[in-house]
């Protein structure tokens, strides 16, 4: 009976230490399964994320917006997006959509815009490239309009700075809100910033404001969140860049760029964006879309392009 009696005990300590063991490893492998889904998701949204010429684009090789989207992946951490704006830039300093369109905008107009212009300043802070700074200022200062030409030529009234030469709407024209956020940048940078910078400086802040409160939703909205991205980066403007991010989240709350913007990376936003984001048992049909560009009711992110996924899985720390 002794003995029976051990071995029965041997027998169910055995047990008890394999169910010990199993269930401390269940748990351990429950843990490392919801790690390996992430993992799993944004390598998805890799995968899926088109590419034209070597660089970030929509599918189809739309890349006449990229130069903004770009400069945001840039500020996210995406090394190849830094690259794509940097080789966006002309020999002369002006800067283009996309190296594919570098020089001559595939023969169309509209080569560049005010909206272009914040991915390439986001490019800058996070790259420090002071040369393409310099070179860039050069060639917008020599670069104005001419209101009235000379009878026997040249120029007689320049007319306002631009970014391009191309555009037919005032789309390149530069505002006094421009001139202070490439203030900020300059000084960013060690750069002395230019009389036309030095007389702008600070009226940013109530077109920031007023951006975020009356812009229509949509592609207008996101502007001025892509200007508070910038200003977090800066770490500048502290008053009005926060009051626009509670704005623009108070306006779209289920937008998780904005909501990132007011309250920073959450485990929350990491759960809405895996919510929305495709997965390879609804991927995206179109992949033309940066989602957080449009209105919420748009569902645009049904059409992600995947870097605007990637974009927020590197703010939101997922």
């Amino acid at each position: 009976m002794h003995l029976q009696s051990f071995a029965y005990r041997v027998v169910l300590g055995a047990i008890g230490w394999s169910a010990l063991l199993w269930a401390c490893g269940r748990q351990d492998l429950s843990h490392l399964s919801e790690g390996n889904s992430r993992t799993v998701r944004k390598e998805y949204w890799r995968e899926m994320a088109p590419l034209c010429a070597g660089y970030p684009a929509k599918a189809n090789c739309i890349d006449g917006d990229m130069a903004l989207f770009s400069g945001l992946l840039c500020a996210a951490g995406e090394d190849l997006a830094c690259t794509m704006v940097r080789d966006s830039q002309d020999i002369d300093g002006r800067w283009w959509r996309s190296p594919r369109r570098n020089p001559g905008n595939l023969g169309e107009s509209q080569s560049f815009s005010r909206d272009m212009s914040l991915g390439v300043l986001l490019y800058l802070v996070t790259s420090h490239d002071v040369q393409a700074a310099q070179r860039w200022l050069d060639w917008i200062v020599n670069n104005r309009a001419c209101l009235v030409n000379k009878p026997l030529g040249g120029c007689l009234v320049r007319g306002p700075y631009r970014f391009c030469r191309d555009d037919h709407n005032g789309a390149c024209t530069m505002t006094p809100g421009n001139w202070a956020l490439l203030g900020r940048v300059w000084s960013a940078l060690g750069l002395e910033p230019s009389e036309q910078m030095r007389l702008a400086s600070g009226l940013d802040s109530a077109a920031l404001l007023l951006q975020a409160k009356a812009a229509p939703l949509g592609y207008e909205a996101h502007l001025p969140a892509v200007e508070v991205l910038l200003k977090q980066q800066l770490n500048a403007d502290d008053r009005a860049r926060a009051k626009a991010a509670v704005t623009l989240a108070e306006r779209q709350p289920q937008n998780p760029f904005f909501v990132y913007l007011r309250d920073g990376a959450s485990s929350a936003l990491q759960q809405r964006l895996l919510s929305l984001c495709p997965e390879p048992a609804s991927p995206s049909p179109e992949r033309n879309q940066w989602a957080w560009e449009r209105a919420t009711d748009e569902q645009a992110w049904r059409n992600s392009m995947g870097w605007d996924c990637l974009f927020m899985a590197k703010l939101s720390g997922l």
